[in-house]
């Protein structure tokens, strides 16, 4: 749904073109009766308005949107697309202006059946506690598991909850073990809050040393790799998660997602193939 203050600018936007519109109108009337008068070619147009006259150009334009409020909703409509757009643009830019960063390896996780010949990358932001994140989960599994032309690159943006970001902090400590991917989806498979027992709890079934993982975090490295994170959704005006950027290695291709759409994130795998 439309905010409060995008329906009113929007409403704001569309009263100012109908009051522009009979402001014109009655300045070229007044000018063309003005005309015969006019001494010379550089005359000036008044087109100032009495407080009578601006009065009824306010009653003009209140009565033509009682008579017409579709043209309101219009209005709202086009403003909404209008942001949308402009919007979508800006990450799109973001995106592509900051791809090296988003590939980096050193501050992510990437796999995939063969990430090393992999012509597309899907960047994927998300925070465990994500419910969007969890239905997105069975897609990502397949293309690691079954699209060998594809790599995913995994990056912690943990920002639904305080507990969100141990579980980040510990997905990407799980790095060196090489059980990110296992665990990873252990955490996005659970239900529930994510508290500090349970992540814990977790990494001990997969066989890791949560001693050892905590103290790599203490280091500051990995809680450093994580606010780079929000600094690069910052720059994309990425707000919620998941967010997933798809682009093509080669560069040709950039596209940015927020929300969870499984039928619009093959759209856009498809076309970072089509287009590298």
């Amino acid at each position: 749904m439309l905010n409060a203050k995008t329906a009113i600018g929007a409403a704001l936007a569309g009263s100012f073109l109908l009051g522009a519109l009979a402001v014109g109108y009655s300045a070229a009337q007044q000018k063309n009766e003005d005309a015969p008068k006019a001494s010379s070619s550089h005359a000036q147009l008044n087109t100032s308005f009495s407080d009578t006259q601006e009065e009824e150009i306010g009653e003009i334009v209140r009565a033509y949107l009682m008579d017409n409020p579709e043209v309101i909703i219009e209005a709202v409509e086009a403003y909404r697309l209008k942001m949308q757009m402009a919007e979508s643009d800006r990450a799109k830019t973001a995106a592509t202006q900051n791809m090296a960063l988003l590939l980096d390896p050193a501050t992510s996780h990437v796999a995939g059946k063969n990430p090393d010949e992999a012509t597309v990358a899907v960047i994927e932001m998300y925070d465990y506690h994500c419910g969007y994140c969890k239905r997105a989960a069975p897609l990502i599994k397949d293309v690691l598991k079954n699209d060998a032309e594809v790599k995913v690159v995994f990056r912690e943006l943990p920002i639904l909850r305080e507990e969100s970001a141990y579980a980040a902090e510990m997905a990407l400590a799980a790095r060196d073990n090489e059980k990110f991917v296992d665990f990873h989806f252990d955490m996005l498979d659970s239900s529930g809050v994510l508290t500090k027992e349970r992540v814990d709890k977790m990494a001990r079934k997969h066989g890791l040393d949560v001693a050892a993982m905590n103290k790599a975090i203490e280091s500051g490295a990995i809680p450093s790799m994580i606010d780079a994170n929000h600094l690069l959704a910052q720059e994309m005006g990425v707000d919620g998660t998941p967010a997933f950027i798809v682009a093509s290695t080669d560069g040709a291709y950039v596209e940015i997602m927020m929300g969870w759409s499984e039928e619009r994130l093959k759209e856009m795998i498809k076309e970072a193939k089509n287009a590298s």
